[in-house]
């Protein structure tokens, strides 16, 4: 590792995983998913120009605001998980992050980027697979899918840096959650008929 001051933002991303799988609460989840998205700009700020990580940042943030103006419109039932529901993905988070991290030192030589960027993307994409896996609301697999392509963003913002190409990428973040949003209240107002 280049900068072991990473490793706290490396932590924040792991602890807002944790808080992401096991609550229920909307807000909370989104305020981890926040929490990711800033924790991944204090590292990325350091490796590419700031106006860059900024871009991402902002991005990321505006794709929240969007879908939880979505869910605050319409708050859903979330559903109450068991004890036991909630241990198994905890085991099933720590097991992929352990995993994730024995792979990291190998793709980041394979790929030529700095250890803690595919640290932060690996352990964002598990975030992502795994809430894919296991959700069933629609807020929570949009969020999935926005953060699943935060992670496969930021290793291939790592290797190619045109500019055209990275707003080409905010521009479909930006788009995949106005779709969400669009999605969530349609699902709302049909149940509400």
């Amino acid at each position: 590792m280049d900068h072991w001051i990473n490793v706290i933002p490396i932590l924040f991303i792991t602890a807002a995983s944790v808080i992401i799988i096991l609550l229920d609460d909307w807000q909370k989840i989104l305020i981890g998913y926040a929490v990711i998205y800033l924790s991944a700009f204090s590292i990325f700020v350091q490796f590419w120009s700031f106006s860059f990580s900024l871009v991402k940042l902002i991005t990321g943030l505006m794709s929240l605001v969007i879908l939880g103006l979505s869910i605050v419109r319409y708050p859903g039932q979330s559903n109450v998980k068991t004890k036991a529901e909630r241990i198994f993905r905890l085991i099933t988070l720590l097991l992929i992050f352990t995993v994730l991290g024995f792979m990291v030192y190998r793709i980041s030589v394979y790929l030529s980027i700095p250890l803690e960027i595919v640290m932060a993307s690996l352990f964002i994409i598990g975030l992502g697979f795994i809430q894919l896996g296991i959700t069933h609301e629609l807020y929570k697999l949009f969020l999935a899918i926005l953060i699943l392509f935060f992670g496969f963003e930021l290793i291939f913002a790592s290797n190619e840096t045109s500019l055209l190409i990275n707003g080409l990428l905010a521009t479909v973040t930006l788009l995949v959650s106005f779709m969400g949003g669009f999605l969530i209240i349609n699902e709302q107002e049909g149940e509400e008929e």
